[in-house]
């Protein structure tokens, strides 16, 4: 029996049909410098970029979360 490989994996920002945790990632990894209020910020930052950067020319997930963190990051002035 040959294993089945997909020619293509496709979802949207919105998490459908696989559920990313985004914010609760961006909560423990930046977590340790922002706090209460000013982290709730923050992801609210970095989630809002994330739509902001599919509304175009086709990109790789991968660099719309990396280009969105780095946005939040320079907003709050925290670096990785």
């Amino acid at each position: 029996m040959v294993a089945f490989e997909p020619t293509y994996i496709a979802f949207d920002c919105h998490g459908t049909p696989t559920k990313f945790r985004m914010a609760e990632m961006a909560r423990e990894i930046y977590g340790y410098g922002l706090h209460g209020v000013e982290l709730g910020r923050f992801v609210a930052f970095f989630s809002g970029y994330r739509p902001d950067h599919v509304l175009g020319v086709r990109k790789p997930y991968r660099d719309v979360v990396v280009t969105s963190v780095r946005r939040a990051c320079t907003a709050f002035r925290v670096f990785q």
